[in-house]
């Protein structure tokens, strides 16, 4: 009697491992997605780049545009001055180059209000600030607004242009826009 277990060998061996055709597709496939990817990413980078360049138009400037039409609109009378110091001295207005706009408010009952818009450098940041104005108190507020309405404006000119007012403001990366209007008069 034959106590031995019998052993079969299956003419089949187990595969664990992949065929070259298999790996060289397998890794032209990933190099493909790889490469799919990187144009992507490219892309979003050049448009985050573009965005950003032109930030200043689509997020500044309409917010700077609202608050210089409220003060504007509420106006019954302006200056324009190419310094502070000249605007609230009320000496030397111009119509072109100006850096300072003075605006003045009529109240209910008679008395007046100023208000001032200023181009101006403060710590070394270019700012567009307000400063309301009492002209029985000395102005002794500059470099101290009321209002910051932007600190992204690299230049801002005030003129008049055929008897309209002008805001031509700079953003950061050159771009240019100008606003017009006129206070109710």
């Amino acid at each position: 009697m034959n106590n031995s277990i019998p052993t079969t060998q299956t003419s089949r061996p187990h595969r664990r491992g992949f065929t070259l055709a298999e790996l060289a597709t397998a890794m032209g496939l990933a190099l493909a997605i790889a490469v799919m990817m990187m144009t992507l990413l490219q892309q979003q980078v050049t448009f985050h780049g573009i965005l950003k360049a032109q930030g200043f138009l689509v997020d500044d400037a309409p917010q700077i545009n609202n608050t210089i039409t409220q003060i504007l609109s509420r106006a019954d009378a302006y200056r324009i001055h190419e310094n502070l110091s000249d605007a609230v001295a009320g000496a030397n207005a111009v119509t072109e180059d100006g850096k300072v706009l003075v605006l003045g408010f009529l109240n209910p009952d008679g008395s007046e209000d100023f208000g001032i818009v200023s181009f101006e450098t403060n710590d070394g940041k270019d700012e567009l600030a307000y400063y309301n104005l009492n002209p029985s108190v000395p102005f002794t507020k500059a470099g101290n607004p009321d209002w910051l309405i932007s600190r992204r404006v690299e230049n801002a000119e005030f003129f008049i242009e055929n008897g309209v007012f002008r805001m031509e403001l700079t953003g950061p990366a050159g771009e240019s826009i100008t606003y017009s209007g006129t206070p109710r008069l």
